[in-house]
Order: C-alpha cells, then structure tokens, then sequence
C-alpha cells in the first residue's frame, strides 16, 4: 500500500512549489519595475509569500487523508521543506538568468553597492538567494506545521 506522502505530498509539494516560484518571480519583477529592488525591508513580503504557500501545502495534504489523520511531523515537514526547495530553486535558476542575460546593469549595481566580495557573478548572487530562502523555509516550515498543528489533547473544562 502506498504512504499518504507518496500518494498525495509529492503532487502537492510540486504544485505548491511551483507556484512560489511564480510568485517570487512576480514580486521581484514588481519590485524591479517599481525601482524598490534594493529595499531590504520588503524581502519581509517574501517570507510571507513562503510561509503562506508552506501552510497551504500542509493544509491540503491534511484534506486529503482520511479519518481526520493529521499525518506525521515527518511528512508535514517533507512536503514544506521540498515546496520550498522547488520553489525557490526555480526562482534562483530564474534570478541568474535574469542577472546574467536580461539586466546585467542590474547585476552591476549588485557588485557596486551591495557585494560582500569583490567579485560577484550572477550565479553567486542566485546561490545566496537560494541559501538564504532554502534555510528560512527550514525554519518557517516548523513553525508553521506547529501553528497548524491540531490539539491532541482534550481538556474536560465541565465541574462535576
């Protein structure tokens, strides 16, 4: 018989992750065109993009199991870390185009204004985004699974 997590949180993971990665890609490119791409404080929108499509994942794989199962930690956070992983790979694969081919002035800007190092190329700066997005999802997916976490014990609140 096959696991709940092969069943449904693969098909899941993907189709969340995917839909990340557009909406990172949307954000950024919003960003971009309204010149606040160097903003640091709107990468706040970006967590909340992630933690909002982690929390859709869980709960769509918890509609689909049956008799009001809630599924193990393990699986919950298997399909948030592999949502977040698919999400913001793509995006990250996206950003090095996009600063290699479509705006290298903008890639220039980088190395200008924000480089930690004296030379940063379009790969380095996806694989930072990509580190920083991935090991926040390690963290937002946890808190997220207990936030949407159901109570397992009852308490009897009636006096006798």
């Amino acid at each position: 018989m096959m696991s709940d997590y092969l069943r449904y949180g693969l098909s899941i993971s993907r189709k969340n992750g995917l839909f990340l990665a557009a909406f990172l890609t949307v954000f950024f490119l919003a960003m971009r065109a309204l010149g606040l791409a160097h903003e640091y404080y709107l990468r706040v929108f970006n967590a909340l993009i992630l933690i909002l499509l982690i929390g859709r994942g869980i709960l769509s794989y918890r509609s689909k199991l049956e008799d009001e199962h809630y599924g193990t930690f393990f699986d919950l956070y298997r399909i948030s870390l592999r949502t977040a992983f698919i999400g913001v790979a793509l995006f990250s694969v996206f950003l090095a185009i996009y600063l290699d081919q479509i705006d290298p002035a903008f890639m220039q800007e980088i190395q200008e204004v924000e480089s930690p190092v004296p030379f940063m190329s379009p790969v380095m700066a996806a694989g930072i985004v990509f580190i920083e997005g991935f090991g926040s999802s390690l963290i937002f997916s946890y808190l997220v699974i207990q936030f949407l976490k159901k109570p397992t014990v009852e308490f009897n609140t009636e006096k006798a």
